[in-house]
C-alpha cells in the first residue's frame, strides 16, 4: 500500500512540473550509476549551493524506476532544494505528500522532515513554531547538528515580542520550551542593564540547570559576564550644552545620566563621566586632548553631522575608540573604510523608512504613493524608503514632495489623479451635451500609502485623503507622524494610521516615569533624545559584543539594535497603529 500511495504522489507531481528532459541531457547523470550515487551526488550538490543544478538532476531521477525509500529520499530532497531557492509554497506540496499517514518513515527521514518543516515556517516568517518545531526535535539530534539547531531555536525566538513569548511561556509552564520562552523574554526586555541582565540569565540558569540552553547559553548571553567586567570606567561625552541645540544635547546627557544613576542607585558598577560643549572647542583633536586628560577609554559624541563626517573621512584610527551620536554619509566617495574604531549610533530616519518598506511588503502591499515634505530632510527619507521598497520588489506608482501648508488638498487630488478623473468627466459632458451622474474616482494601481508627516501636517493629510475618496488605502508613516505626547483629542484624526516608534514611548518603564516626573513639564517633544541618552549609556560597554557576533541584537530604549560591517548601529523600532486618538502596539 505504502509503494502505491508513493508512486501515485510522484506521478501527481510530474504532471505539475516541467516537461521531460531529452535522453541527451539525461546521459549527463551517468547512466552506470546507481540510484544510490545519485541521491549522494544530489546531497552534495544543495550543500555545495549549485541548487538549480540539484533540481535538475531530482527530475531526472524522479524518471527513473525508484523503491517506497527512494521515493522518500527524493520527496525529501525536492523539499529542500524548493526552499534553498525560495519556493516555500512548492517545497509545502511535498512535505504535505510525506505527511501522509500511509508513509512510513525512519527514524533520520522523521528528523530531515521535521527539519525542514521548521525551515519552511522560518521562511514563512512564523517564527514561534519554527521554534516549537525545532524544540520537539532537539532530544533526537547529537553533537554540531543538536548545538545548531539550538542556535536557530534561539535566533527563531528573538524575533518575537517580549510580551508574547511570556503570554506563550504562560501557557506550556514547567515545560523545555516554556523555559526557551523565559530565557528568550528576559534577553528582549529592553528594559534591563547590562548587570541587571546578566543577573536575570544567571538565576535563570541556577533554577534550570539541565536545560540545554543551560548548559551552553545561546547567542551571545554567555558574553554578559566578561563584557561586564571589561566595561569602561571612564568616558567622556562630547555635546552641544550650549547654543541653538543646547535643548537636544541636554535632552542627551540627561538620559544618560539617568541611566547611569539607575544603575549606580541598584548598587552596579558604573563609569566616570565627563562633559566638553561641542560648541566651546574649536577642533575635535582638542575634544581628544580633554578626554585624554581625564583618563578616559572613549570618546562619546560628537552629535553634529558634519563633524561626525569629519571623523569618518580621517584616515587612521582615532586617538580613542568613540562612539559618535549622529552618521555620516554612506557614500562618501572615498574608497576606504572609516577609522576602524569609529562607531555611529542615532535615530536615523532612514532605518524607520526601511523598516515600513519591510512591515507593509509583509503585509502584502505592493503598490505604493509616497507623500514626503520637500527640502533634503524629506528626500533623503524618501531615498531611503525608495531603495528598500524597490529592492523587495513593491513599485512606486507616485511620489509627491509637499510644501508646508494650511491646505493639503491641491497635492492629494493630484497625487490621487481626481483632477483628471474631473476632466475626463468634463469632456464626455461636452460631447454629450447632457449633463450626466458623476462621483470622481482616484486612481485604482495603488494599495497603499507612505506618508513623512510632523503631526500637525498627518493632522490634516489623513482627513484630505478620505476626503478625496481615499479613506480605503492603508497609510504607513514614519515616527515623526507622532509628537510622544498622548493626546487623543487632537490625534483622532490619524486614526487607523500604523507607524514603528521607540519603545520608550510605548511601552512602561520605570526609569522612562522617573525621568518625567523629574523634569518641569516632562519630556515632551524630546523624549526620543532622552531615550538616546539612555541607550548611549546602555550600548557602549556592548558593542564589542555586537561586533564579535554578527546575529547579536541589543534590546533597547530607541528599537532593537544591530551593528552592521561599517560598524553603523541599524534600529528596528516597535510598530504601532492609532485607534481612539492614542498608539497602540502591533503583535509582530
Amino acid at each position: 500500500m505504502r509503494v502505491i500511495v508513493l508512486m501515485t504522489l510522484l506521478v501527481l507531481t510530474a504532471c505539475s512540473s516541467s516537461p521531460k528532459s531529452s535522453s541527451s541531457t539525461q546521459s549527463l547523470l551517468g547512466a552506470e550509476q546507481t540510484n544510490s550515487q545519485l541521491f549522494q551526488h544530489i546531497a552534495i550538490k544543495l550543500d555545495e549551493g549549485e541548487y538549480r543544478d540539484a533540481g535538475l538532476q531530482l527530475q531526472l531521477l524522479r524518471e527513473r524506476s525508484l523503491s517506497a525509500d527512494e521515493q522518500i529520499r527524493w520527496l525529501l530532497l525536492i523539499a529542500d532544494q524548493r526552499l534553498r531557492i525560495g519556493e516555500p509554497d512548492v517545497a509545502k506540496v511535498y512535505l504535505d505528500q510525506l505527511a501522509n499517514p500511509d508513509i512510513t518513515l525512519t527514524t533520520e527521514q522523521d528528523i530531515q522532515l521535521s527539519l525542514l518543516r521548521a525551515r519552511w515556517y522560518e521562511s514563512n516568517a512564523q517564527f514561534l513554531a519554527a521554534a516549537r518545531e525545532r524544540d520537539f526535535l532537539s532530544a533526537l539530534l547529537s553533537g554540531q547538528q543538536q548545538r545548531d539547531n539550538h542556535e536557530a531555536i534561539w535566533l527563531n525566538l528573538m524575533q518575537i515580542d517580549d510580551v508574547e513569548l511570556l503570554r506563550w511561556a504562560e501557557q506550556v509552564p514547567d515545560t523545555q520550551f516554556g523555559r526557551w520562552l523565559l530565557l528568550a523574554a528576559v534577553s528582549k526586555n529592553s528594559r534591563l542593564t547590562l548587570d541587571e541582565h546578566l543577573t536575570h540569565v544567571e538565576a535563570w540558569q541556577r533554577r534550570y540547570p539541565d536545560h540545554p540552553a543551560a548548559q551552553q547559553l545561546p547567542g551571545s548571553l554567555g558574553t554578559l559576564a566578561e563584557i561586564a567586567a571589561n566595561r569602561p570606567n571612564n568616558i567622556t561625552l562630547l555635546l552641544p550644552l550650549s547654543g541653538q541645540l543646547e535643548k537636544t544635547g541636554q535632552a542627551i546627557r540627561d538620559g544618560f545620566m539617568a541611566a547611569w544613576y539607575e544603575s549606580a542607585n541598584k548598587g552596579f558598577s558604573v563609569p566616570d563621566v565627563h562633559f566638553i560643549d561641542s560648541e566651546r572647542i574649536d577642533a575635535l583633536d582638542d575634544a581628544y586632548q580633554l578626554a585624554q586628560f581625564h583618563g578616559s577609554q572613549w570618546l562619546v559624541g560628537p552629535f553634529l553631522r558634519p563633524q561626525v563626517q569629519q571623523l569618518q573621512e580621517r584616515q587612521q584610527s582615532l586617538p580613542l575608540p568613540t562612539l559618535a551620536l549622529n552618521y555620516g554619509e554612506r557614500d562618501t566617495g572615498i574608497e576606504r573604510r572609516s577609522p576602524d574604531n569609529l562607531y555611529q549610533f542615532g535615530l536615523a530616519a532612514e532605518d524607520e523608512a526601511a523598516q515600513i518598506a519591510r512591515k507593509a511588503w509583509a503585509d502584502g502591499h505592493r503598490r505604493a504613493l509616497a507623500l514626503v515634505p520637500q527640502g533634503a530632510w524629506g528626500e533623503r527619507i524618501f531615498a531611503a524608503f525608495e531603495q528598500h521598497w524597490l529592492a523587495l520588489g513593491g513599485e512606486i506608482s507616485a511620489q509627491r514632495f509637499y510644501s508646508n501648508r494650511r491646505d493639503y488638498n491641491p497635492d492629494i487630488r493630484a497625487i490621487l489623479n481626481i483632477d483628471d478623473s474631473t476632466r475626463r468627466y468634463n469632456t464626455i459632458r461636452r460631447l454629450l451635451a447632457e449633463s450626466t451622474e458623476f462621483e470622481p474616482r482616484r486612481r485604482a494601481d495603488v494599495d497603499w500609502i507612505f506618508l513623512v508627516a510632523l503631526p500637525q501636517q498627518a493632522r490634516q493629510i489623513k482627513p484630505t485623503l478620505a476626503f478625496n475618496f481615499a479613506s480605503d488605502l492603508p497609510v504607513y508613516a514614519t515616527s515623526h507622524v507622532y509628537s510622544g505626547i498622548p493626546n487623543s483629542s487632537e490625534d483622532r484624526d490619524l486614526n487607523g494610521i500604523q507607524f514603528c516608534d521607540l519603545p520608550w514611548l510605548l511601552q512602561d518603564s520605570e526609569l522612562f516615569n522617573n525621568l518625567q516626573q523629574s523634569i518641569a513639564g516632562g519630556q515632551g517633544h524630546y523624549a526620543r533624545l532622552y531615550a538616546m541618552g539612555v541607550d548611549t549609556f546602555r550600548l557602549l560597554p556592548r558593542l564589542q559584543q555586537l561586533q564579535a557576533f554578527p546575529n547579536s541584537q541589543l534590546f533597547a530604549s530607541t528599537g532593537t539594535l544591530r551593528l552592521d560591517d561599517d560598524r553603523r548601529i541599524h534600529r528596528e523600532t516597535s510598530c504601532t497603529v492609532f485607534r481612539a486618538g492614542r498608539p497602540v502596539r502591533l503583535t509582530p
